[in-house]
């Protein structure tokens, strides 16, 4: 693995490999060799308060549980809603457009191992959507220059809440939603 802070991501332009440090800013074409271990933070205990009416393990806020994956636990888009799906919930869709915000200020101090963060959402016949039973996908708010066609499933970009489109097989952290 990458040390922490650094994704590997396959850029078009130079139909190459490039590394980011999302911590730092640095872009390189070279794997880098520095950096912490990558073995990561410690988890971060879920107070009573956080913790509400949800199961132990998940956090409750605008009447949903939600469920970020450890540090370590990275998953395909179809690995991720499995997961979730073990966990008695789905993968996270957004019910309201300030979700994503308060999961990227979450994710300030728990600390993920990936840059992104899998949600439901998936492109059928051209068109996105958050899957059966949820809100129309309408009003989304995308990174800049997204999407841009690398993928047909949607992540969450921790540091800034926005989304991006994402080859389905790549992995990452997730977070898992239920009602309480």
């Amino acid at each position: 693995g990458l040390p922490y802070g650094w994704e590997k991501k396959f850029d078009g332009k130079m139909n190459g490999f490039i590394y980011i440090n999302h911590v730092t800013g640095e872009t390189r074409t070279s794997p880098p060799t520095h950096g912490s271990s990558g073995t990561g933070p410690a988890p971060v205990q879920i107070s009573a308060r956080e913790q509400g009416s949800c199961k132990p393990g998940w956090r409750y806020a605008f009447n949903f549980c939600y469920y970020i994956s450890a540090f370590a636990d990275i998953q395909s888009h179809s690995g991720a809603q499995a997961a979730c799906k073990t966990q008695g919930g789905e993968l996270f869709w957004p019910q309201f457009v300030f979700e994503s915000f308060f999961l990227k200020k979450t994710l300030n101090k728990v600390k993920i191992s990936t840059h992104f963060f899998w949600t439901n959402g998936e492109k059928h016949s051209g068109k996105w959507d958050w899957g059966t039973g949820h809100p129309a996908f309408s009003n989304p708010k995308w990174s800049a220059g997204q999407p841009d066609g690398s993928g047909t499933c949607l992540a969450v970009y921790a540091h800034t809440g926005f989304l991006d489109d994402q080859p389905c097989e790549t992995q990452y952290n997730y977070v898992c939603k239920t009602r309480p």
